[in-house]
């Protein structure tokens, strides 16, 4: 069987009405510095609980600022974000980075520190929580930290590569390493953006996979940010669309087809 082509988890579309949101956007805007041009304007969309969602466009749509602005990495002009019902608009300092920590982001470059072990970089993640040196290497963590830590490792599938340097790690298995330091923070949502770019076909398919299973086994919310239109097929219960600066697509991923998808870029 071709592992590309045959997904182990197949998605499913979550009713609106049976869960609550994990996400709420509201007429989110965003302008280039300097100039009128939209980046995107008036955005408007809910996330359910549990659900995976695909935000699909060209390139220069506006996809990573789009997310981006959905936790205010970056600012938007204009418009409001709710987590789990908390208003993020209005925080800053301590406050908006409490709110923050419930969100796991998995970026396009691994963001690891490549001289030190997978098990440490996965430590990291706790740094949401808890400053202090505890959590800056593995040797000098609370073995319950540590355990944890492990345990993320073994959701991902390298608990054999814990102490191995991440530098010495391939591309998917340094992605899946981030994907555990993101779980270490035990989040409600997961966002992700471009995931498998970096990656060769295989272990982006496995990454995928792996999304898909940690959106089930933990009723983790994943947001991701693709460009291939089978992933947003195969892994997403829902897909969102981005095109002239607007949000022109919001669908089941079971009521579109490749052919659709492709449509929409054109």
């Amino acid at each position: 069987m071709n592992p590309v082509a045959q997904p182990l988890v197949q998605p499913r579309f979550v009713a609106p009405s049976m869960v609550s949101d994990s996400l709420q956007v509201e007429g989110l805007s965003k302008h280039f510095k300097g100039t009128d041009k939209a980046v995107f304007r008036d955005v408007s969309f809910s996330i359910n609980e549990g659900q995976s969602v695909a935000l699909i466009g060209a390139n220069g749509a506006g996809k990573s600022t789009l997310l981006r602005c959905c936790v205010r990495l970056i600012e938007p002009d204009s418009g409001k974000v709710s987590l789990s019902g908390e208003d993020l608009s209005g925080k800053s300092g301590r406050a908006l980075k409490k709110a923050r920590n419930r969100v796991g982001f998995v970026f396009q470059k691994h963001c690891l520190v490549p001289r030190l072990s997978a098990l440490t970089n996965v430590l990291h993640g706790n740094l949401a929580h808890c400053s202090g040196p505890r959590n800056w290497a593995q040797s000098l963590a609370r073995q319950e930290d540590r355990q944890r830590a492990m345990d993320c490792l073994e959701q991902v599938g390298l608990a054999d590569f814990a102490y191995q340097r991440c530098d010495q790690l391939s591309g998917g298995q340094s992605q899946r390493v981030a994907i555990a330091r993101a779980l270490m923070q035990e989040p409600s949502i997961l966002f992700a953006d471009e995931p498998t770019a970096s990656l060769d076909p295989q272990s982006g398919e496995l990454v995928m996979e792996l999304f898909a299973r940690l959106s089930r086994s933990r009723n983790l919310t994943v947001f991701f940010v693709s460009h291939h239109v089978e992933h947003a097929l195969h892994y997403a219960d829902r897909i969102l669309g981005l095109r002239s600066s607007e949000l022109q697509l919001d669908s089941p991923s079971h009521s579109e087809s490749t052919a659709s998808l492709r449509e929409f870029y054109a």
